[in-house]
């Protein structure tokens, strides 16, 4: 059954990138050897696959200045050259992953009269890109502490967006279980630490009415993540 790709997340190493709208590739292709053969049935040339090639990953989304680690980081991996560490996340529900090695081939801003500023980026696969279909088992636990915040919906394994209202503290915490797990905790999409299961993160501050979103990647050796958000409002 077809499943949405709302949710879907590139990473540069640690970081996700913001704003994106549009995320196209991995294109694998191959180049064919001619092998026919005065011999070959039919008159029917005959092929064998030759090099493979991953192809290119093509980005695009709103332009956000502000995203130093994600957006402004494609500009400096262009002007460096450097090859780096990308992973396009699918939502949970599908359960896979691809992780590949690339190095920036074009980043572009546009800026239209009656249009909001947009950004491009190319992303050209270097190496075999590999596609995990093995899901992690993910969170079997989430709380989040807070005076008067309130997680709904209640906390299911299968459920991955949640919301936290009605907080008047000025910070929260948040605890997340998945034993044998690799747990990453993101705020606003910048990754902020590395999580022990059933242990809670370093406080995360609020700033009244503006939601804060937490971003919690879990995953096995070997499997492919598995994310959940959090909109954490704080409202008095």
């Amino acid at each position: 059954m077809a499943k949405h790709a709302m949710g879907t997340r590139l990473k540069i190493g640690a970081n996700f990138i913001a704003g994106l709208t549009s995320i196209s590739g991995i294109d694998l292709t191959a180049d064919t050897i001619d092998v026919t053969t005065l011999e070959s049935a039919d008159n029917y040339r005959e092929f064998i696959q030759g090099m493979r090639d991953g192809g290119e990953v093509s980005i695009s989304g709103f332009f956000e200045p502000s995203d130093t680690n994600g957006q402004n980081q494609i500009y400096t991996l262009f002007n460096s050259g450097a090859v780096t560490a990308f992973s396009i996340l699918f939502p949970s529900t599908l359960g896979a992953e691809w992780t590949f090695s690339g190095i920036v081939t074009q980043a572009t801003t546009n800026a239209e009269m009656e249009e909001a500023a947009t950004f491009e980026a190319t992303i050209k696969v270097t190496g075999k890109p590999s596609l995990g279909l093995t899901a992690s088992a993910g969170l079997s636990a989430l709380s989040l502490t807070g005076t008067g915040g309130s997680l709904s919906p209640t906390f299911s394994a299968s459920v991955f967006y949640y919301t936290y209202g009605g907080v008047s503290a000025t910070s929260v915490t948040v605890t997340a279980t998945a034993a044998s797990h690799t747990i990453q905790l993101y705020v606003d999409g910048v990754f902020s630490q590395n999580l022990t299961t059933a242990v809670a993160s370093n406080s995360i501050s609020l700033t009244l009415n503006v939601g804060k979103k937490l971003t919690i990647v879990a995953f096995e050796a070997g499997k492919t993540s598995k994310t959940t958000e959090i909109i954490v409002v704080k409202t008095s």
